[in-house]
């Protein structure tokens, strides 16, 4: 996930979004716990990072940011069972290992981060309700097999990728994410109908072409199915690609609307939407995910 460029990104806000003006910051750090913490119904809890934050000034090897000894708990908040996750020195996050904890459907859940930082003891507290059971891709309407590239109708116009799924009653934010699993150079649809790319452009940006996503807002969370269309320009390279579409809890739909927008148009700045209670900042969000594939040809 993006957690682990927000502090790059804010930086660099800071220094470039107000044009020929000086911005001076203060030396007001504060130390603070980062979460990047996801759980989904179903699953296992693993992949949970915590890790940081550093001075502006400063350039630390990002091993250096990585918590190593924190406690980390899970609260069922419905049985109030305590969970302890323990790290794991392979992946450098925090997962629980026994069989006793499977997330559950629309249910809260309470993380705890206690971590020593910086010679200071910090708590960061988190809440998420998990959506509810419903949500799943449509797979027989939704983009899948072989297709040509911006292949078109009947009346000769472009067919976009169509992608249906069943709406998780409560949840109105469906991230989407598009991944090219053969993106490599020589399989760049160079001749494409949007703009001009160079050879050197697409190795040297080859992350940004590979990795594409949308994000669908305001979904009638009462509703039964969401139709929606993937355009082409989420397409750049021949190939396989792979489809996740997630239904997101509140918390995600929030940081994800407010995390690159901390400038307002009067030139102030303020912080993206945190759901982190005490000496947090990041995210813990629960949501649904589901899985199509598909393969582009010339």
């Amino acid at each position: 996930m993006f957690i682990k460029r927000i502090i790059i990104l804010l930086i660099t806000i800071f220094i470039f979004s107000c044009g020929q003006s000086v911005v001076e910051l203060e030396d007001t750090f504060e130390p603070k716990i980062v979460v990047e913490a996801f759980i989904y119904p179903n699953q296992k809890v693993n992949d949970i990072s915590i890790t940081k934050n550093f001075p502006l000034n400063t350039a630390p090897n990002a091993q250096e940011l990585i918590i190593r000894d924190a406690k980390v708990t899970i609260t069922d908040l419905k049985t109030n069972k305590e969970y302890n996750l323990v790290f794991n020195s392979k992946t450098f996050c925090y997962e629980y290992n026994s069989n006793d904890l499977i997330i559950e459907y629309d249910r809260e859940y309470q993380l705890k981060v206690n971590a020593t930082i910086y010679g200071k003891n910090l708590t960061a507290i988190s809440k998420t309700k998990t959506p509810q059971k419903g949500f799943a891709i449509v797979k027989e309407k939704t983009v899948s097999g072989t297709l040509s590239y911006r292949q078109k109708d009947e009346n000769g116009f472009v067919k976009n990728l169509p992608l249906v799924f069943k709406i998780s009653e409560g949840t109105s934010f469906y991230p989407v994410s598009i991944v090219a699993l053969d993106a490599s150079e020589p399989n760049f649809i160079y001749d494409n109908a949007y703009r001009e790319v160079k050879k050197e452009d697409v190795i040297k940006d080859l992350d940004n072409f590979k990795f594409r996503q949308r994000q669908i807002f305001n979904v009638n969370s009462s509703g039964s199915f969401y139709e929606y269309e993937i355009t082409w320009t989420a397409i750049w390279f021949y190939g396989r690609y792979r489809m996740v579409v997630y239904a997101a809890d509140e918390n995600y739909r929030q940081f994800s609307l407010t995390y690159r927008n901390v400038q307002e148009f009067d030139g102030n700045f303020h912080e993206p939407k945190i759901t982190i209670q005490g000496d947090g900042i990041g995210v813990f969000a629960s949501m649904i995910a589901d899985t199509v594939y598909f393969s582009i040809k010339k």
